[in-house]
């Protein structure tokens, strides 16, 4: 299995053109964000049905996604996955490292202590909205 492949390739795969993600992430160039994937003990910390954390350092996947990536599976699903987590990433640029916890966490917290289950209160995390939003966005149709 691979153990990383650049974020543009999974793009241009998938059919995204990775320079129409220029302007809604200016700090972010697929080209340099390594995919990889995430080790068994960092798997271990993540709530159950994550595909995939972004960090400052990359994007890290279960390996079941880098499978799918690999075989060229779902290539629509796949991209619009690597648009999510590269969000995430010019997030993780634009805030700054402490003002994206505790934005993040702080939205996740403040829907849980007011009962919201675990996947209503991730779901109505702001970061997560736009990153959902930029992937909702993406258009398909380069090569394949």
């Amino acid at each position: 299995m691979t153990e990383s492949v650049s974020a543009a390739d999974i793009l241009l795969f998938s059919g995204i053109d990775p320079g129409t993600l220029v302007a809604p992430m200016p700090r972010v160039d697929p080209a340099e964000v390594e995919v990889r994937v995430a080790s068994r003990l960092f798997r271990r910390f993540w709530a159950r049905g994550i595909a995939a954390v972004a960090l400052p350092a990359g994007i890290f996947v279960q390996p079941a996604v880098m499978e799918r990536f690999r075989i060229g599976a779902e290539p629509e699903r796949s991209g619009r996955l690597i648009v999510h987590e590269l969000m995430h990433i010019e997030q993780w640029r634009r805030l700054g490292a402490f003002r994206h916890i505790t934005q993040y966490v702080g939205d996740y917290l403040r829907r849980r202590f007011r009962g919201f289950g675990h996947w209503e209160a991730y779901q109505a995390i702001r970061l997560e909205q736009e990153a959902r939003d930029a992937a909702s966005r993406v258009e398909f149709g380069g090569p394949r």
